[in-house]
């Protein structure tokens, strides 16, 4: 997941594209029936999760949800409107096509970090969950269900590595909870997607040193 800081400056870059889309169109000059088409700014990776459906036979029990997420921006009554757009597809095991969506509006804002926030986030929260499903009835099933072979695996697809060292204790011990089962998937997931949005994004520091040498010239 983006560090908030990261996000900020995509979103600058994204609301300059809009302005400049803006611009174009206004100097098009359409008529009053023609409506410019929409422009996608940014394209999120598309995300998938599976859900099971134990009254149909194998293999179409398995279906895949597969998300295709982007922003674009349009003009509304001459006015620059930015939209964050989802298309979802299901499909069975076998391949079959269940549902096929045309793209839908999640969200409409002036806010470009509002919207690549909140398409991350939806992003980051797919992956998460398609991932821990198999480690959320570990509590059920396994006499040591935080062993330290499961904690580190679940901390390498949360990337603790990249947080302070106080976030990682605490993501170690909601790590923890989670596998226990006293801590709910999409609670342990909203805190993990905080600490990594909270990071202090890299920085590479360049810092110059002057010194003054003094010789003595030798007879």
């Amino acid at each position: 997941m983006k560090t908030n800081e990261a996000i900020q400056r995509e979103a600058e870059r994204m609301l300059a594209l809009g302005r400049s889309y803006r611009d174009e169109q206004r100097q098009l000059a359409h008529g009053p029936q023609v409506v410019p088409l929409p422009r996608v700014l940014v394209q999120f990776p598309a995300s998938q999760v599976t859900t099971r459906r134990d009254f149909e036979p194998e293999p179409d029990a398995i279906h895949t949800h597969r998300r295709e997420r982007h922003i674009e921006a349009s003009i509304e009554h001459d006015e620059l409107v930015y939209r964050l757009m989802e298309r979802e597809t299901e499909t069975t095991g076998s391949g079959r096509i269940l549902r096929e969506d045309l793209p839908a509006v999640v969200m409409v804002s002036h806010s470009g970090f509002d919207l690549l926030h909140t398409g991350y986030e939806m992003v980051e929260e797919d992956r998460l969950a398609e991932f821990l499903a198999p480690y959320a009835e570990r509590s059920e099933t396994e006499e040591t269900p935080a062993d330290d072979r499961a904690v580190a695996e679940v901390e390498e697809v949360l990337e603790t590595n990249l947080l302070a060292d106080s976030d990682r204790l605490r993501a170690k011990a909601e790590i923890v909870e989670f596998l226990e089962g006293r801590l709910e998937a999409s609670a342990f997931i909203a805190h993990a997607i905080d600490r990594q949005c909270a990071r202090e994004s890299p920085r590479v520091r360049q810092t110059e040193r002057q010194e003054m040498r003094l010789t003595v010239d030798e007879p």
